[in-house]
């Protein structure tokens, strides 16, 4: 699907853009079927890094309950189907053009009763990670796995803070896993809920983050790119 004309002008206004239902839950069933069978060890024949939670970890938890992320499954071949699905490339190509090039790829998972440190992430810019420009020429895109909200540790951006164009200068907070924004904890922050399907596409200077799952269930599972 490509962006209207008027979904356009809402992207460049406010930096992000949310596409609802905009992939097929047959496919998310089937990566998270792939996700929970790497983390369970059932399967060997995968292509992706995986990070565990180290609190989690400690308290003895294993298999799903205690990753934190894939990093890079863009070369595995069932969580591939993701990067290459019409819905995400079409929007993409609205967005910053055709000829586009996949660079960073996660498979983010939220387990509960986590250490803040390792389950908050700061305000940030996610140009901070990336040596290439420009930042027109990037746009990330989330695809909620499962239903996202405040309580399981949804994303949150500020709208329109990319337009001054400025990367800000990042350090670590007490949030030690993650390099994050200071002095920008007073803007107003729109907490981004979604049903599962639906996708959020953001620019890389727009300042985000994301709380922690305050439920008791596994959550907040999310391929990105």
């Amino acid at each position: 699907m490509s962006l209207s004309e008027v979904q356009k002008q809402f992207y460049r206004k406010n930096g992000y853009i949310l596409i609802k239902n905009n992939v097929h839950h047959d496919l998310l069933d089937g990566l998270v079927k792939r996700f929970i069978d790497i983390c369970s060890g059932s399967v060997t024949d995968y292509s992706t890094r995986i990070v565990k939670n180290p609190h989690l970890k400690q308290l003895g938890y294993q298999g799903q309950l205690v990753v934190n992320k894939f990093q890079d499954f863009l070369f595995d071949d069932v969580l591939w189907e993701y990067a290459s699905l019409p819905s995400v490339i079409e929007v993409v190509e609205s967005i910053i053009g055709p000829n586009i090039t996949a660079m960073n790829s996660m498979l983010i998972n939220k387990p509960p009763d986590s250490d803040p440190d390792f389950s908050i992430h700061p305000l940030h810019q996610d140009l901070l990670y990336f040596p290439f420009r420009p930042a027109n020429s990037i746009v990330a895109s989330w695809t909620a796995m499962e239903k996202i909200d405040r309580n399981n540790g949804c994303l949150y951006v500020v709208p329109g803070s990319h337009l001054d164009g400025i990367l800000y200068e990042h350090e670590t907070s007490k949030h030690t896993l993650y390099d994050g924004v200071q002095g920008k904890g007073h803007l107003e922050k729109e907490h981004v809920v979604m049903e599962k399907g639906d996708t959020i596409f953001f620019h890389p200077l727009i300042l985000h983050g994301s709380g922690p799952n305050n439920t008791k269930v596994q959550h907040a599972k999310r391929p990105s790119e």
